[in-house]
């Protein structure tokens, strides 16, 4: 099975142009009037860019017209239209700053920090100086509006920033201490991305702006090594345990099969869907119990789909082969982060699971729906001959 470039770059640019075209098609102008003074809410978000890295583009995220809190709670959202509105309705505001500035923070650097590890939405003031009326779109983080480029920034009011989150700002633990610990306290990923991003945490002398997109699979990747570290001690699930759920256009086949841990993800990206404009294509990757290692061929949607997958086997302490597959449909026209696939596996497994005893159980129920081309990947995983077996009978 072969798979185009766009399917493995989506938006990276590995084919060496300088915009992707699929991308650009969904950075239509937004209708927001932009005047010289901003003074309105932050959700609160940042966004802190990569190009130009390691001088880049920091600001927080405003929210014109919308809900700050509903306009960045992805698990709110229900269809596709509603996200790019309530997205693109948020402005970008940008100051060009150097990566290492948490080491020795401005007051502008101070106040991006205090935003993002605020809690609530927070009152600013900034000074418009340029604007780019163009929406972005990214296969990692989820769509924003307008960029603003600003000269100075004001909050207005005080952020409510947690306790424990301040102990971690004035500590000098490591930053994978730090955030699985910060998680183990109930905070989202999402929580977790912004402290990241923001050079909140970590050792000191290292400390420095991420940007969005690599923070996001950061915390992502992090948390899922730290899991499984767990994971590998407990006991090996007894059934067989199958999740079955769509979600924006995303559907998602979940299989736990009786086996010690590893995880193997199949995406089948449909004709017509973001990525695969013209044929359909399939790209396939897999892990151990070992950490895993260099950065997945899927992107950021690997360790997106992986997250849930380990919370989940914690949560029952049981390990487990887990095979799963992701299905895009035409349905999922724009590119809108990997909150999707994170979101969506969530769904999936707070779902009520079908149960088997048996692979010949599984197959029965299966029947046809799983696609049937995904097998030469499948018997590239030479040390699962039950895995592969399965598969030739579908």
């Amino acid at each position: 099975m072969s798979s185009t470039i766009c399917v493995k770059c989506k938006g990276r640019l590995l084919c060496g142009r300088l915009k992707c075209p699929l991308v650009e098609k969904f950075k239509f102008l937004s209708k927001i009037e932009i005047g010289k003074v901003i003074n309105d809410q932050t959700p609160p978000s940042i966004f802190i860019g990569r190009i130009g890295y390691p001088k880049i583009s920091v600001g927080p995220l405003i929210a014109f017209n919308v809900d700050p809190i509903y306009a960045d709670s992805p698990w709110l959202w229900e269809n596709i239209e509603e996200v790019i509105r309530l997205r693109v309705s948020l402005v970008r505001t940008s100051r060009k700053l150097k990566v290492e500035s948490p080491r020795n923070p401005c007051r502008f650097t101070q106040n991006i920090q205090e935003l993002a590890g605020s809690t609530r939405p927070i009152d600013i003031e900034v000074r418009v100086n340029r604007i780019i009326k163009r929406s972005q779109f990214d296969d990692i983080f989820q769509p924003i509006g307008p960029t603003a480029f600003i000269d100075k920034m004001a909050i207005t009011e005080n952020p409510k920033i947690p306790n424990k989150v301040e102990e971690y700002y004035y500590d000098d633990a490591k930053s994978t201490e730090a955030l699985f610990n910060l998680y183990g306290h109930g905070y989202s990923t999402y929580y977790l991305q912004r402290l990241f991003s923001a050079g909140m945490i970590g050792r000191i002398k290292n400390r420095k702006f991420v940007p969005t997109r690599w923070s996001i699979t950061a915390v992502h990747s992090i948390i899922g090594e730290k899991l499984k570290e767990q994971i590998k001690e407990f006991d090996i699930l007894d059934k067989y345990v199958l999740f079955n759920k769509e979600y924006f256009g995303n559907k998602f086949f979940i299989l736990f099969i009786p086996a010690s841990y590893s995880f193997y993800l199949v995406e089948i990206w449909r004709r017509g869907s973001v990525w695969s404009p013209n044929k359909d294509q399939i790209c396939f990757d897999y892990e151990s119990h070992w950490k895993k290692n260099g950065y997945s061929e899927l992107g950021g949607g690997y360790y997106a789909a992986r997250l849930p997958i380990l919370e989940y086997q914690a949560k029952i302490k049981k390990q487990a082969l887990v095979f799963m597959i992701r299905e895009i449909k035409p349905l999922y026209f724009a590119p809108l982060g990997v909150w999707v696939v994170e979101e969506g596996v969530k769904k999936a497994l707070k779902s009520k699971p079908e149960t088997f005893n048996s692979l010949e159980e599984v197959i029965k129920f299966i029947g046809k729906e799983v696609d049937s081309r995904i097998i030469d990947y499948i018997q590239r995983i030479n040390t699962q001959r039950n895995l592969i077996q399965f598969f030739r009978l579908i």
